[in-house]
């Protein structure tokens, strides 16, 4: 079953939302998991293969969202808890697939933390393996730093976490604070390269500038490889409905370097 045609470009609270649950006496036989970082357009690429017919990617492992599906599928507990996360994966596979496809994506945290065990292990097995990445690190610290700092992750204004107050006055605490942060930030990326290194995977390497360059091109990378064909028509309306996130990046990387600029260097 293909993914209901929209005329509106879904956020991250839509695309978790029952619109886009699925039933399927079938689980879905092919694996995508998409690893990324934060900011990298990683939602974006979701709704491209989404509108393509190729699964319905999300953050299943991210407790947030993990935590609205588990309530409305009538699990008990956290479906991420060990108990429950044999059950989930299977429900997931069924009731989140498209095209014969289970797509994920995937932060370093949320692997680290729940998918180290067998239950990864199956979920990796023949999977294709996207690993997408950032190379303009200060721009995505600004985007990561407003999004932390608003609670809105995604293009619309729909905040989907408590937003971070800051104490603008401390400068020694707004630094800490900083490069525990890009630390971080930065490791999501080194921490995936040395998986893919220990288990010999040779992932899909995309970079955020080439997904919104060609966009079209990245999608059918990833369907190519996958064997898979292309809902066209969808996928023109997506590229169509695209547009940047609505907050100047330039303006505010040049912006958050000039503010660190006199935390790093201050006056005497």
């Amino acid at each position: 079953m293909t993914a209901e045609p929209s005329a509106k470009r879904p956020d991250a609270l839509a695309l978790i939302g029952p619109e886009y649950d699925r039933t399927s006496t079938r689980a879905g036989e092919q694996t995508l998991v998409i690893c990324s970082a934060p900011r990298t357009g990683s939602y974006e690429l979701c709704r491209y293969l989404l509108a393509a017919g190729i699964g319905v990617p999300h953050e299943y492992f991210n407790s947030s969202y993990a935590r609205r599906l588990g309530q409305r599928w009538g699990f008990s507990r956290s479906p991420l808890e060990a108990s429950e996360l044999s059950r989930y994966i299977e429900v997931l596979r069924r009731r989140r697939v498209q095209g014969g496809v289970f797509a994920t994506k995937l932060q370093f945290p949320h692997f680290n933390l729940i998918l180290r065990n067998k239950h990864g292990r199956r979920l990796f097995e023949n999977a294709t393996i996207v690993h997408l990445f950032r190379p303009d690190a200060a721009a995505q610290y600004a985007s990561y730093r407003s999004a932390l700092e608003t609670g809105v992750w995604d293009f619309s204004e729909r905040p989907t976490l408590s937003g971070v107050v800051r104490d603008s006055k401390d400068s020694d605490e707004l630094l800490k604070q900083a490069l525990q942060e890009l630390d971080a930030l930065m490791g999501q990326d080194a921490g995936f390269r040395c998986i893919f290194a220990l288990l010999g995977i040779r992932p899909l390497f995309v970079t955020t500038d080439e997904l919104f360059s060609n966009s079209r091109q990245v999608v059918c990378k990833i369907t190519s490889t996958m064997g898979l064909p292309v809902n066209e028509r969808e996928l023109d309306r997506a590229l169509e409905l695209s547009a940047p996130y609505g907050r100047n990046t330039a303006k505010a990387t040049a912006q958050l370097a000039e503010h660190f600029k006199r935390v790093v260097f201050p006056e005497p």
